[in-house]
């Protein structure tokens, strides 16, 4: 194995702290991900309630208009 001098490492100390980073980067992706993971499912969720939101308003605005034409008829035959 090669020396140092001391002053600056050499590439077999360079080789470990690679290694380390690589590994220690690799967590912080693994535990990015799960979170992004997480973050995901919570929109989907939330994009689904929207959706069901969505629908029930224009069920909503439908049997409104529906009721208007009703009492519209109902008006006119009298």
């Amino acid at each position: 194995m090669p020396e140092s001098d001391g002053n600056k490492p050499n590439e077999a100390d360079n080789e470990g702290v690679d290694c380390n980073v690589q590994t220690e980067d690799l967590d912080e992706f693994d535990q990015l991900d799960l979170k992004l993971d997480e973050l995901n499912q919570a929109l989907d969720v939330l994009e689904q309630k929207n959706d069901d939101i969505h629908q029930k308003l224009k069920d909503l605005l439908q049997s409104s208009r529906d009721v208007r034409k009703e009492i519209q008829r109902a008006k006119d035959k009298f």
